[in-house]
This record gives C-alpha cells, structure tokens and sequence, in this order.
C-alpha cells in the first residue's frame, strides 16, 4: 500500500498519513440546514468526498461521519443575542424550526448527488444528540474546565493550556472577537459558550440542569464524533473558516474531557472566492448548485474547476471560469467518446505504468490538478483507445466526472447498420452531396453530430445538453469581453449606462442622454443589462429598436459594480469614454462642455460631483466651483479610453458601487492625472434607488468592506492628495 501524503493543519506540514487502526475513521463538519449550502461549501465536501475515496483507492476501509446541524451553527454573536439563524430563517418562511431543518437537509443531500459526493456513512442530527452534549458539558463543570453563570455554561479557555494550537491564535485572542459584545457573564471573554439559557419564546429549547437552554456550535461535532468514531480518530475535515473558534473549540473540550489527543490530521480546504472575495448573500455573490443547474451547466463541471486547483489554495469562482471548466470537461468525455470505439487489445504493463504516474499524484497530497493534466497527457500518448479508456475509468471512481456513465445515458447512439453501410459507401465512392444528405437528419434532430474519419468510416454522436447549449448568450464577467482597448476609435463617444432592477431609472436617464447629445458628435451607447429578467431586456430592446447607436448587452448572473463597468470600458471603441449611472438626468449639452476638458492631456478624468480629502478618512463634496479634487463620485465620470491603460480598469473585488469611485479616482491620480471636478453641468440628481432601497446594515457593512480595500492599497499615497505638499 502506497504511502498518503497530507498537510495536517496541526503540524503545518505534509505527513505521512498512517492509520490508529484498520478502518479509517474520518469526521467532516456537515452543514447547519437553514438554508441552501453554498457552492463554498460544497468545495469542501468535494474535498473530503475525494480524501475518503482516495483512502478507499489505497485500499483502507473508511467510515465516515458528516453531521447536520440543525440547531444552527452557534457563532459567538448569534450567542450573544440569544438568537439561532434557524428560527430566524423559520420565522421568516413560516414555518418551524424542524421542517425548515428537513427541507434544506434534503436539499443538501440533492445538491452533494449532483456533485458525485458520496453520502456519509452516518449523518447524525444535533437535535438528536442533546443527551451526548450535556453528558460532555457535565464532565468538563465537574473537572471545573467548565462554569455555570446565570444559567449558561462557559468553557475556562484558561484551563486547556494547549489552547490556541491548532489556528496558533493564542496570541491574538484579543483582537479576534473585537466586534462581539462580550457576554457580562463570561470570567474571560475568549471563553465559549457550551451550553446557553433560552427565553421562554425560543423554539429550540431542551432542559437541562443548568436551565432551559441550548447547545453551543463546537460542543455539537464533540459530543457527535466521539459517539460514531469513539475518543480518538484519524481524520477531521472542514473548510479554513472552521478553523478558529470552532475546532479549536472541539480540540479544547474533547482532549479535556479524554485527557487524551482528539484527532491526528486536521485536514482544510481554502475558501472559495467570487470575484476576488469571499461569498456572501449580502454581497449577492453566493452562489448555489441550483444556480448552475438552472443555466444548463454540468454541476460535475464545478467539481471539476474544484479539482483543477489544490484544495489548500484559494480558488476565485466566476462563471466564466465555470463555462471555461464545462468546455474543459466537455472536451475531455469527448476525447473518452473518442477513444471507447477501440476494441484493440489492452497492454497491462502500458496501463499500470500510468495508473502509477496518476497514484503518484493522488498521494501528493491529492494532488488532483496534475491528476486532470495527465489524463490531457494521455489523450496524446501512444496508447491504444481502449488502453486510455481503461485508464480513464481507473481513475473516475475518485474524481467522478462520469466518464463512462456519460458516455452510455448522454453520447452513446447506434446507427442503424443499412444505413451505415449505405453512407460509409457512398463517401468511398466521393458522392458526399448524397452522402450529406444522410447527414442532414442531424440539423433536424440537433442532438445528433457527425464525425468523418478515413476510408469512409464515420460515427455518430447523441450531445448531451451541456454540450448542445448555447453559453454564449449572456456575458458572465469582463473575461468574456474581447478588448477594444488598443482598436481604433470609431466614435467620438462611448456612454456605458448599467440597468439594474430600476428601469424606470434608465429610462429617464436614457431619453435624457438621447435629447442633449449633440449632432455633431459621433457615439455609440453600451447598455449592460445587470440583474434584469429576459422579459425586461426585450422590453428595453424593442422599445429602443430605433434607434442603430443603442447596443445591449445581456448579463448573467448578476457581475459586481467594478466587472460590469469593466465590460462597458472594454466593449468601448470611443475616443472618449462617459460613465453615467442611472440617477442622472441630462438637462442641457454637457458633452461638448467635457470635451473641451479633456483636451487638456494632464485632465485624466472629469465629472460634476468632485471629492476632496485631507487624511484620506474623511472625503467631502466639492459642489461650488471648477477645480481639481481627489476623486470623482461614480455618478459620471468621463475620461479618454487611452488612459485605461496606464491607470488599468476598475478592481473587480469591489462588488457594491460604493468607494469604487474613490479607488478608481486614485488609480488615475497614480497615473500622474489629475481630476476636474464641474460642479456647473446641466445634470439633476435624482435618488439613487440602489442605495435607497438596500438594508441600513447592509449598505453600511458593504462600503465598510469597500473602503477597507481602498484603504488597503492607497494608506501610503497621501502624496497623491492636492493639498499634499
């Protein structure tokens, strides 16, 4: 048996994996059932799904574990308001906390079958399990690792003192929680709650000696490992946000309460970015598996984007990216489909000197990434077809893109044998007119693509609908684009206007945009429609089906603010380009007025609301006359299309709109630009209804985030400023 390789998060190294006993026993946080897993967090149920099966390749016998919280995953702030996501979630869909609970449970063992992930062999509820946490909590009070205070039971982080090993937070513990309100009730406030007091209206109450209550998160996956895989096994999984507190947390309690060592490999998989950032629903940059589904993508083809990374490197979803990973994927069953017509003789010591190549990967740490390059490799070797095939299928059962299951339920079709002889030898002969009018049926029946090969021979292909469908129609990121930014110009002006789910804002921005444009310039206008349905976007093409200067371009999903107007900058062919948002409305001929400007090739960016800043904490509006300022608000900006590549395009990784403008600003000021603030342009500002009709919180949280990555970058450019001296 070969020697598995693994980064054990605890050591900070690749080990040599070695087993306690003769079964595997592996533990992998499953998903608290509020709502719809994440395609993240199938990333690292993907990860543990190729570990076990990895495990089972080398010839281990593996049980595996993956709970279900569906009391809901108890992170400190939801413990401190006394609150569970899963009674909000079931308050708000009216329903109970239980039904809600099975529902999203069922979904998420849906969305694991699509991916090809294995079902645990055990997948043990909280809510079945209270009589194990409490039995836990009771031992760690009479080891006094544990205190009861009004109620609630808090573990003593002082009294493990090995607390803080796994992350290595020990030393921050300070400045880990400083956005929580720390609990009265705690001696420490790094201490965690194992067990907290409810009010009498909370659902998810149980009793106990200590009080109607509920559990804390990381006293749930303790009580529930050691019940199906005893005090000490081999392997935990999760994703890196788990880390700390929560398996910390598990470490803490469980070796106090075994006095023994808890797990040997701590295995975690890296985040899943979206744009460069970390998914959230309030950054509407979450995706699920229903999103993929719902756009005619293979769910295999996310698992196989996954596979093309190593797990312990962050990967950056886009759909883009996901389209690439489909084409990818689709090519790859198309070279097995290829290759299953062979029925040539198989070469044993051929295939086992590439089912050791492709070992030697896998043990590297599952190494999947050169898994996938050597199957590319060997769709290029000398083997036979039916020696790849087997290849292939040797190595399915671990990364299970369903290469032979696709070939027999998608691509396989039998040609009727008079027909291909009748075909075959009409191509012998050179009469490929009657030849292609056999071939014809395909356009009727568009599943069906012909392949000539030699001497007449030819096959036939059933597509499947991840191969038959159209991904070009929308554009799913600036990726997409082609750039024109090195083309010619072939207007005077480029608008870029983003339509989101307020047309009655575009339209008034628009018809504004259409009055006042002078004659004598040449221009084209770039419409992205960002986040409208189907129906609204023909609505909006046949209404300015009039007019030859409107080009639409159609959006799916949703890109973030700094994308969508990097597919407006790289779609433009004007000399200049004006980026005007939807609020504005155009009272008079601003255009000649900003052209004038721009002549100046100091001037790198024009509009009428200016930004100045002394300290770069605090910018205010500049309104009362023309000068120069530190930034331009992103309600118009107006620049020539070559400085874009000197400054570059917007940061993708800012999502909301908000100090997007100030980060740009900058970019061009580093480009030795200045900007002119002209506060003097026929131009009302009406509401912005993004801002208006987005949750005080979340608003807030968003430009929080944007301004912390302006920050980030631009701390050290104080000489940028105007006033700076």
């Amino acid at each position: 048996m070969k020697n598995l390789l693994l980064f054990n998060t605890l050591s900070k190294k690749i080990e040599t994996f070695k087993s306690i006993g003769e079964t595997v026993k592996i533990y992998t946080c499953g998903p608290t059932v509020y709502r719809d897993a994440h395609i993240g967090n199938m990333r690292t149920y993907i990860l543990a799904d190729v570990l076990k099966k990895t495990l089972s390749h080398l010839g281990y016998k593996v049980i595996h574990v993956k709970n279900i919280t569906d009391v809901g995953h108890m992170r400190q702030e939801m413990l401190e308001q006394g609150e569970d996501k899963i009674v909000a979630a079931a308050i708000r869909e009216g329903k109970s906390a239980k039904d809600i609970a099975s529902n999203y449970t069922e979904k998420f063992f849906a969305d694991e079958k699509k991916l090809n992930i294995s079902k645990a062999d055990f997948n043990p509820k909280a809510t079945e399990h209270i009589d194990e946490m409490l039995n836990m909590i009771d031992k760690l009070v009479k080891k006094k690792i544990a205190y009861v205070n009004n109620a609630n039971v808090y573990f003593d982080i002082t009294k493990f003192k090995n607390y803080g090993k796994l992350s290595g937070n020990i030393a921050n513990l300070s400045t880990l929680n400083n956005n929580v309100e720390i609990d009265p009730s705690k001696l420490n406030p790094n201490d965690f709650a194992l067990w907290k007091s409810a009010d009498k209206d909370r659902e998810l109450i149980w009793d106990s000696k200590y009080g109607p209550g509920f559990p804390g998160w990381h006293i749930e996956c303790s009580a529930m490992s050691q019940k199906y895989l005893g005090e000490h096994f081999d392997i935990h999984t999760g994703g890196v946000d788990n880390i700390f507190p929560h398996h910390e947390g598990e470490i803490a309690q469980s070796e106090s309460i075994f006095n023994s060592k808890h797990v040997n490999y701590w295995i975690h998989g890296q985040h899943l970015l979206s744009e460069g950032i970390k998914m959230s629903k309030s950054k509407q940059n979450e995706y699920l598996i229903a999103d993929i589904f719902e756009r005619s993508i293979d769910p295999l083809a996310f698992r196989y984007l996954c596979l093309m990374t190593n797990y312990r490197t962050k990967l950056n979803f886009t759909f883009s990216s996901l389209k690439s990973a489909q084409k990818g994927l689709n090519k790859l069953r198309h070279k097995y489909w290829i290759f299953k017509s062979s029925n040539e003789k198989i070469n044993q010591n051929k295939t086992h000197s590439w089912f050791e190549k492709i070992d030697d990967e896998l043990i590297n740490n599952l190494n999947t990434s050169k898994v996938l390059s050597l199957l590319w490799k060997l769709t290029k070797s000398d083997l036979n077809g039916s020696e790849i095939c087997h290849i292939f299928e040797y190595i399915d059962p671990i990364i299970c893109l369903d290469f032979k299951t696709h070939y027999e339920e998608k691509n396989n079709h039998t040609i009727p044998t008079e027909e291909y002889k009748t075909r075959k030898t009409l191509r012998i002969n050179k009469d490929y007119l009657n030849s292609d009018s056999i071939r014809s049926d395909s356009k009727t029946n568009t599943k069906l693509k012909y392949y000539d090969n030699k001497n007449g021979d030819y096959s036939v292909k059933k597509l499947s609908e991840y191969e038959n469908f159209n991904h070009n129609k929308y554009i799913s990121g600036s990726v997409d684009i082609k750039s024109n930014l090195f083309s010619i110009s072939k207007f005077d002006l480029s608008i870029g206007i983003v339509v989101d789910e307020y047309i009655e804002d575009f339209e008034r921005c628009i018809d504004s945009i259409i009055k006042f444009i002078p004659e004598n310039l040449s221009y084209e206008i770039l419409i992205a429609l960002n986040g409208t349905t189907d129906l609204q976007n023909q609505n909006l093409k046949n209404r300015h089906s009039n007019n030859p200067n409107l080009f639409f371009i159609a959006i799916d999903p949703v890109c973030g603010a700094g994308s969508v107007r990097n597919i407006l900058i790289k779609k433009a062919l004007g000399k200049n380009i004006f980026l005007i948002d939807t609020s504005l409305e155009i009272t008079g001929d601003i255009f000649n007025s900003i052209l004038i400007d721009l002549k100046n090739i100091n001037i790198g960016m024009i509009g009428p609301y200016g930004l100045k800043t002394n300290d770069l904490h605090h910018f205010h509006e500049i309104s009362e006359s023309k000068e120069y300022v530190d930034a331009i608000q992103l309600y118009l900006m107006a620049f020539r299309r070559e400085i874009i590549n000197w400054s570059g395009l917007f940061r993708e990784n800012f999502r909301f709109y908000r100090n997007l403008d100030i980060d740009f600003s900058f970019q061009i000021k580093n480009a030795k630009l200045k900007l002119l603030s002209n506060p003097d342009l026929e131009i009302i500002r009406h509401d912005h209804s993004v801002w208006e009709n987005t949750h005080p919180k979340t608003r807030d949280e968003l430009s929080k985030d944007n301004y912390k990555r302006f920050l980030d970058k631009w701390k050290d450019y104080k000489h940028l400023l105007n006033n700076a001296k």
